[in-house]
């Protein structure tokens, strides 16, 4: 049985919206999921809502409230053409960048009936799991995310301004952004293109029980993955022993002692941070 511990989400920034979301479910065996808007690249939104990142977070999750257990995909691709419905709607023959399209990271998983666990994601979502034999797995979009966003972070010519307003920073973002979701092209994550499912990662775990698994957005597996605080291992126990709201601390005070992100080069000085802790019995 996979059940819920704890969950926790921290907006990166108070004075604005949480762009991830996240969900669990207790039917059939159980399942959870987490998601993370992708930063918008515009000032004002397509959507009604305070973010186009956070719009698509919230669409997807809410669609994902109603999976029923079957193939992974089909779950991501109705997902995702429930968002591209609803997008069309809301650009009423508008026609945008391919910057503009709202994208997000998603990492789902459910327990199998037969006990094991499978999941897929888009993006740089994170899980990690460790069982009763101390075996230990880290699961998701590449690990080296995070190095990655801090060798582009570094190369910031205008970082001692608000993200929109860093007009050098922008033209990069904006560009990256623009390959992703195309027909033919290397670099996909969720968003309004049912084509994503097709490109999803697919794994399954076997875990000896009792386990536990966690599931984080990349602003909460910057523990692992950026500030190198815990390995898959620690940042599992540490959950349990002292709770996310203590790791959730713990980020920010790490983020806090290096806010102008000279040890740790990023785009904001805090991401949102979401996490989802499950046991296995």
């Amino acid at each position: 049985m996979l059940t819920l511990v704890e969950s926790l989400s921290l907006a990166g920034d108070r004075t604005k919206q949480n762009d991830d979301a996240h969900g669990y479910s207790a039917r059939a065996a159980g399942r959870a999921w987490v998601i993370d808007g992708a930063t918008d690249l515009h000032d004002a939104p397509l959507s009604h809502c305070a973010s186009d990142a956070g719009w698509i977070a919230h669409m997807a999750n809410h669609s994902l409230h109603g999976w029923t257990l079957g193939d992974r995909r089909a779950a991501v691709r109705a997902a995702s053409r429930a968002c591209a419905s609803a997008f069309a709607d809301l650009l009423n023959g508008r026609s945008i960048a391919p910057w503009q399209s709202p994208i997000a990271s998603l990492l789902m998983l459910y327990e199998k009936a037969a006990g094991d666990i499978e999941g897929i994601d888009l993006g740089d979502c994170r899980a990690f799991a460790l069982d009763a034999d101390g075996v230990a797995h880290a699961i998701g979009g590449p690990g080296d995310a995070g190095d990655n966003e801090a060798k582009l972070a570094a190369r910031q010519t205008d970082s001692g301004q608000p993200l929109l307003r860093r007009t050098n920073t922008l033209e990069m973002l904006r560009g990256l952004r623009a390959s992703i979701n195309q027909p033919g092209g290397a670099h996909w994550t969720f968003g309004v293109d049912p084509r994503c499912a097709d490109h999803a990662r697919t794994w399954a775990l076997k875990l000896a029980r009792p386990a536990h698994l966690l599931l984080c957005t990349d602003g909460f597996s910057a523990l692992v993955d950026r500030y190198r605080a815990y390995d898959a291992t620690g940042l599992v126990r540490a959950a349990l022993d002292k709770g996310l709201q203590e790791l959730g601390r713990e980020l920010r005070a790490i983020e806090a002692a290096d806010a102008a992100g000279a040890k740790h080069p990023r785009f904001k000085p805090n991401d949102d941070a979401t996490a989802v802790l499950l046991r296995l019995t």
